[in-house]
């Protein structure tokens, strides 16, 4: 079973910011799920492409620089989704703190575009970058 193009493709235009490119690669009714508890409110559900963009990753975008998902390998399942296991890759614009954080996506396609990713991630990675805890985020 074959990697869709448009998974590499998801990550390459994430990788490079390229903002219509990332879009071109997702479904109109695209759902993501993200983990919960990560700093600066990012986290939980995201429903539909612009969703996921302003709440997600532009957020996550304007609180760590040179943020880069980076595959390490892709591995199709036996009911069509795609497991992609890589690394997140960044600093934290305050403090300059380095982030390196483990991530699974489950990504599921449809009609040759990406239709559905939840992502796990190392919590205590990213706030550890940030500076912060939970706990000693503010209310």
């Amino acid at each position: 079973m074959a990697t869709p193009p448009v998974v590499p493709a998801l990550y390459a235009a994430l990788r490079a910011a390229d903002v219509p490119a990332l879009l071109a690669t997702l479904h109109t009714d695209f759902r993501g799920r993200v983990t919960d508890g990560l700093p600066f409110g990012i986290g939980g559900a995201a429903d539909g492409p612009q969703e996921m963009l302003r709440d997600v990753w532009a957020r996550a975008s304007a609180h760590y620089d040179a943020l880069r998902p980076e595959p390490d390998e892709y591995s199709p399942t036996a009911d069509g989704r795609v497991l992609v296991l890589g690394w997140y890759t960044g600093t934290a614009r305050a403090g300059g703190r380095p982030l390196r954080a483990r991530f699974a996506h489950v990504i599921r396609v449809r009609d040759g575009l990406v239709a559905e990713l939840e992502q796990i991630t190392d919590s205590a990675r990213w706030w550890s970058a940030a500076g912060a805890t939970p706990a000693s985020a503010p209310a």
